[in-house]
């Protein structure tokens, strides 16, 4: 075996994992976006912790069963405090306690550190457990130890935390039993917290500490405990009898480039005065207790950041003033350390003895782990079995991974890796007591930057020397000999032989096994080769620790001698087999009939150059043996391989069976003794050979008979060599076996094909069935008429399979794309009979549906679709035709599920899907409502209003609504866009469609009111599945009519509002009341009581202010031509719309027509406003309105004529003084009769008695004085 870099997993979706971590970033981190995080991994690879700044995300490991991979999925994500960032992260798994816990774990803790100080504790889903303040510095690094005893599973004993210049250690165990309690029950109490008791230990004579790592307990004997006294202190210092137990820290930084200090522990005899102080101190603090009694300890909280620190020692060091270490890991026995530094070095050191054992160089950057390894061969000896420990370093610089064996401190392996992935080390194990005897834990992992999570597998045998080492040398010779066979461009008989030569030379049954599965995955050797190698070692293994070798070897032996038979074609232009021909085709009339109608019509389409074929293979292609075995699990059995790929998969049922078929191979006794010999089963067989007959072209029109005859021998060949694996079944049962082929079929995508087949299924099985009962009995076959359950289950498989072939024919075709509506892309999909079954009931319709809308066809063609029979010059051939005649095909199999308005319903649902996909196509949004539209069945068409509504119109008429009630006008592009994804145009054309939509949803439900709902009918080919559409549709209750109402009378405003871009302040606030707008995008099914005529002065000052306004802009929107023909369509459509709303708001409606008219006026449209004047009720009114108009047209002109002080002299004081105090609002220039004529309707519109009437009189005098005075 040799060094792997095996993938276990890879996160999913990275880009959005990165855009969580870098939201503000346009390149979100870049490519090294791995080095800008802090990760932890738990202990058992479940959990990956990603951080950046105060941004976290939890990765969870899921197994994904469509890549059969697995896959860690984001489960949490957000920020994880407000201020403070995260500086360091560590993923604790903590097992469950029971007896019978094995590998299960109870909590996933993940604790973070601050730049504050703050430790915080959280579970996987990142709800807070508790938080610590420990010491009020930075935050370096965390970190853990595990207390491993022979006897017992390790436990966590301490956790480290690292702050720029302390180094504080908590209680492992304490910490779990906290956490523990904080799952079930509340926060942790003070006591529980000061049970953790922490310790501090201040780093001296050390000027920068980038990183720390503790080696733990130093027990040294006494010599060297009196030279260190007597170097540190002189010869006249104080010391103990015994020498202390101390902490062993190194610390990694600079001045000194390591560090090595010692932290004391308990155990030692203490010093005399160092006791007196102890106990001077001890009463001082509790001698004020003793007088005024003890108060309530939990009143007050511990401050652990308050909390003196012990200093360390630092014994000595590695003094180099240009180095600086930047990174320290341990091994997991603690006894060695590897330390990178800035110098672009890595130094392997010993531990307690601060020894350099060995430098590396040129690894700037470089990240390390080490990994150990237990030895294959079990020692007796359960405790001292033997481990191998390796150094892994990567060189994001060079781009490389490589392993050194700490045997030898030899390179053993060199990978190329990714220049942006990162080495993760956790050299700890469960975080508390387990019961489990397994101890596989995740210590290295290496992950790419696109994902990919690695894990490396080194074999025992690379730390032993390879002198009297079979496996190394038998490695030596298999990397010798994929060396040779990889860079030989020729493999000649001289390099095969060389090659051979290699192979009998090998001697571990390990190294064997690869070396076999190597030459059976090599596609350029020959099959004779291979098979030799395999003779030669089934030949030389016959112990039993070979028996897995040995079985590789007799299953790729028969693969291969199957291989060698189908590639030798001498035996071609062979008789027939007599005792092969007694396999008389035996089809019924009616089923061949059936087979040559479908069969023209697929050569009909294929003719036309349509069809496009599930799978196109050359006819020429070069198979080698490593193809043709790659898809059967030979290691184990000759099987095929689950979810083998579908070319590989016909092109080697091509190569087995296409010369029986197409060919004129016809030796049948030798290929049936082959194949009874490879040992594949008959269900692959019968797999393989279903395969090649499903995926080969239809060109077979006028040999059909011929090659169903070829088939059916073929599957007799089959049956008669599964005798053993057909079951033997009475007639009211089924077979397990024939229950697989037919799954085979109906799982085909190809159905025609398959229906065949089944066919010949059907007979074979017929046949082998009843010559069994026969030779059991002395019946003739001639009497034999029993019709088995085996018989219906064929002849239901078959039905069905006729009737999706007729689908799948016709659907495979493109249809011509000359329709009225939008075309949508042609996606052929896969018909199978399973397909079909699993969709349910509504899967024709759909199908069918997707197929016409990508033709555009007209919907009403469904609706009247003989109204162009009778006339003699319809073009028969045109495209419409041919489609409807299509349908009329389809009709006759599927009459319920291709009705005309479960087609329609379907069209209307695949427009507006694609519709949301592409919502600036807004022909798409018309071409689903003019289908809907042209539904018949009422009940339908109401639930799908409904389900439109709701599903694709609601949501974006919300964010509409909302965001023109804040603006108050139609907003520019780019908030239209931020809010709606539509720009401003159409946003309004959107609108415009809504009200259009809801307007006809309007008259669908008063249509439906006492309606009775019909039943909706399906095929009986359906037994389960989800709900059609049509069922969804009729399934829903009826609306709200009022609340429908409110919902067309808001779409209404707002295509107002967006139509002449008027400024109106939050004009649904505005405009409704209050207890209506909380309604608006409700239920529309919502049974409630709605009072929308209540309304106030406001209201409807707001109301008729927003309509005059609306009046206006039509008004202003009106255009004359060159002859003067005046164009008021629009403008006579939004003053019915703005009367309709009047009325509805039981406004004035009068006061919108008078206003109507006095704006026609004033814009120079005299001959529509003389018309609209009798519809105006008020004559009084209009007239005052309209006295203005005519006096500022008056005055204007005056203003304007050559000859002003003649003019004026026809004016009266009193009608110069009224003209002077009218306002300065515009009003369009006209000729001196329209102002008369104008001023004559005035007066025809005014009683005498009113004093307007005495003003209009003087001026139509003054009029016509001016007339005169023109002549």
């Amino acid at each position: 075996m040799s060094c792997e870099i095996s993938v276990v997993a890879n996160i999913e979706d990275v880009d959005k994992v990165k855009k969580i971590l870098f939201p503000l970033e346009n390149d979100n981190g870049s490519e090294n976006w791995l080095h800008s995080c802090k990760i932890s991994v738990s202990t058992v690879g479940d959990l990956i912790v990603i951080a950046n700044e105060r941004t976290l995300v939890v990765l969870t490991l899921k197994w994904d069963f469509q890549s059969s991979s697995n896959v860690f999925q984001v489960t949490y994500k957000g920020l994880i405090h407000d201020y403070d960032k995260v500086k360091a992260v560590l993923c604790l798994t903590i097992p469950g306690q029971s007896a019978d816990s094995k590998l299960t774990t109870d909590l996933n803790c993940i604790i973070i550190g601050y730049d504050s100080g703050y430790i915080r504790c959280y579970t996987e889903n990142c709800d807070l457990l508790f938080e610590e303040q420990f010491h009020a510095e930075n935050i370096v690094t965390m970190s853990c130890k595990m207390q491993k005893n022979a006897k017992t599973i390790p436990s966590l004993k301490e956790i480290y935390i690292q702050y720029q210049s302390i180094l504080c250690t908590l209680n492992g165990q304490q910490l779990v039993s906290i956490l523990r309690n904080c799952d079930v029950n509340s926060p942790p109490s003070n006591q529980d917290i000061a049970s953790l008791m922490p310790k501090k230990w201040g780093f001296q004579e050390q000027s920068v500490i980038n990183d720390s790592a503790v080696v733990g307990l130093n027990t040294g004997n006494t010599f060297d405990h009196l030279l260190t006294a007597s170097t540190c202190g002189g010869f006249s210092t104080k010391y103990r009898t015994m020498p202390p137990n101390s902490t062993l820290v190194i610390g990694a930084g600079s001045k000194p480039f390591l560090g090595y200090h010692y932290a004391l522990e308990g155990g030692g005899q203490p010093v005399l005065s160092d006791v007196a102080k102890a106990v001077a101190s001890k009463l001082k603090s509790t001698l004020p207790t003793w007088l005024v009694g003890n108060k309530n300890s939990q009143e007050k909280q511990i401050l652990f950041s308050a909390q003196p620190v012990e200093n360390m020692g630092c014994r000595f060091g590695l003094c180099d003033m240009r180095r600086a270490a930047t990174d320290i890991v341990l091994s997991p026995d603690n006894k060695l350390a590897a330390v990178c530094d800035t110098l672009g070095r890595i130094l392997l050191i010993d531990s307690y003895k601060g020894i350099v054992l060995k430098i590396f160089k040129g690894y700037r950057e470089g990240q390390c782990s080490f990994i150990q390894v237990p030895d294959e061969r079990r020692s007796k000896s359960k405790i001292d079995n033997k481990m191998a420990h390796f150094l892994v370093v990567y060189s994001p610089k060079k781009g490389t991974v490589e392993i050194f064996s700490l045997q030898h401190c030899s390179k053993i392996a060199t990978f190329t890796a990714s220049k942006h992935s990162r080495l993760l080390y956790a050299n700890y194990g469960f975080s508390g007591f387990s019961t489990s005897k397994s101890k596989h834990i995740c210590t290295t992992l290496f992950i790419d930057n696109n994902g990919l999570i690695k894990e490396f597998l080194i074999p025992f045998h690379f730390t032993l020397s390879e002198k009297n080492n079979k496996k190394a040398r038998d490695l030596h010779l298999y990397k010798k000999l994929r060396h040779l066979l990889k860079t030989s461009e020729e493999l000649n008989e001289k390099i095969l032989s060389e090659a051979l030569s290699i192979c009998t030379e090998l001697k571990t049954n390990d190294i064997k096994y690869q070396v076999v599965s190597f030459l059976l995955d090599n596609k350029s050797l020959s099959a004779d080769f291979s098979l030799s190698c395999v003779e030669y070692f089934l030949e030389t293994t016959d112990d039993e620790e070979g028996k897995n070798l040995k079985l590789l070897c007799q299953n790729a032996r028969v693969l291969l001698k199957l291989f060698a038979f189908a590639s030798d074609t001498k035996n071609e232009e062979e008789t027939i087999d007599k005792q092969f021909d007694e396999f008389p085709l035996d089809a019924e009339v009616k089923e061949m009939v059936a087979l040559r109608k479908l069969l023209s019509l697929s050569v009909e389409n294929e003719t036309a150059n349509a069809m496009e074929t599930r799978v196109k293979f050359s006819d020429q292609f070069d198979l080698s043996p490593a193809q043709f075995i790659s898809i059967f699990n030979y290691p184990t059995s000759n099987s095929l391989k689950p979810n083998t790929d579908a070319k590989i998969l016909h092109r080697i049922s091509e190569f087995l069976f296409k010369p029986y078929i197409e060919g004129n191979l016809q030796n049948f006794a030798e290929f049936q003794q082959q194949i009874t010999e490879s040992q594949i089963s008959s269900k692959n067989l019968f797999e393989l050979l279903l395969t090649y007959w499903s995926n080969r072209p239809l060109n077979m029109a006028k040999n059909l008979e011929e090659y169903m005859k070829k088939l059916f021998t073929l599957l007799n060949i089959l049956i008669k060599i599964s005798d053993d694996e057909i079951d033997e079944i009475e007639y009211n049962e089924i077979s397990d076996f024939w229950s697989h082929i037919r799954n085979i079929l109906i799982d085909s995508s190809t159905p025609f094909p398959a229906l065949i087949a089944a066919i010949l299924c059907k007979s074979a099985a017929q046949t082998h069935g009843r010559q069994s009962h026969l030779d059991d009995s002395s019946t003739s076959l001639n009497d034999m008429e029993v019709l088995t359950q085996e018989d219906v289950e064929w002849s239901i498989a078959i039905g069905k399979l006729e009737d999706v072939s007729l689908l799948n024919i016709i659907l495979s075709t493109k249809p011509p794309a000359d329709g009225p509506l939008p075309k949508l892309s042609y996606d052929k999909t896969d018909i199978s009979l399973k397909y079909i079954l699993q969709k349910g009931k509504g899967s024709v319709s759909e199908l069918v549906a997707q197929w016409l809308t990508t033709t555009g066809f007209d919907p009403k063609r469904l609706i009247e679709p003989n109204e162009d029979e009778n006339q003699p010059d319809v073009d028969k051939s045109a495209p419409q035709e041919k489609i409807m005649e299509s349908l009329g095909l389809l009709k006759e199999q599927f009459p319920y599920s291709l009705e005309t308005n479960c087609i329609l319903t379907n069209m209307s649902w695949e427009y507006a899907t694609s519709w949301q996909k592409d919502m600036h196509d807004m022909s798409l949004l018309n071409a689903s409502i003019s289908c809907l539209n042209n539904v018949q069945n009422l009940q339908i068409k109401q639930g799908l209003y409904q389900l439109l509504w709701n599903v694709h119109l609601k949501i974006v008429n919300e964010n509409a609504c909302k965001l023109i009630n804040k603006v108050g006008k139609l907003p520019k592009e780019r908030l239209c866009r931020q809010d709606t994804g539509l720009t401003d145009y159409q946003l309004s054309l959107f609108l415009s469609i809504s009200t259009d939509f809801l307007d006809s949803f309007m008259e669908t439900a008063r249509a439906c009111v006492n309606v009775p709902k019909e039943p909706i009918k399906f095929e009986n080919i359906w037994e389960n599945g989800g709900k059609p559409l049509v069922e969804l549709a009729m399934e829903q209750r009826d609306v709200n009519f009022e609340l429908l109402f409110l919902h067309h009378q808001l779409c209404l405003i707002l295509l107002m509002t967006t139509t002449f871009t008027i400024k109106q302040s939050k004009p649904i606030n505005n405009l409704f009341d209050p207890s209506i707008v909380n309604l608006f995008f409700t239920d529309l099914q919502k049974k409630i009581q709605i009072y929308s005529n209540k309304s106030d002065i406001r209201l409807n000052s707001n109301r008729i202010q927003f309509l005059l306004k609306i009046i206006s802009a039509s008004v202003e929107a009106m255009t004359t031509n060159e002859s003067g023909k005046i164009y008021f369509t629009d403008h006579v459509y939004w003053m019915s719309k703005c009367v309709d709303m009047g009325k509805i708001w039981n406004l004035e409606v009068d006061s919108l027509r008078r206003y109507q008219i006095v704006q026609l006026y004033a814009r120079g449209f005299d001959a529509v406003g003389e018309e609209l004047i009798p519809t105006a009720s008020d004559s009084q009114e209009l007239g005052k309105c309209l006295l203005k108009v005519a006096a500022k047209r008056l005055s204007q002109f005056l203003v304007s004529s050559p000859s002003l002080s003649d003019n004026i002299t026809a004016l009266s004081p009193g009608l110069s003084k009224y003209i002077d105090s009218l306002d300065d609002e515009w009003c369009a220039p006209t000729p001196l009769e329209d102002i008369t004529m104008l001023s004559t309707q005035v007066v025809h519109c005014l009683r005498d008695e009113e004093s307007e009437f005495k003003i209009a009189a003087v001026l139509l005098e003054a009029c016509k004085t001016l007339e005169d005075l023109q002549h």
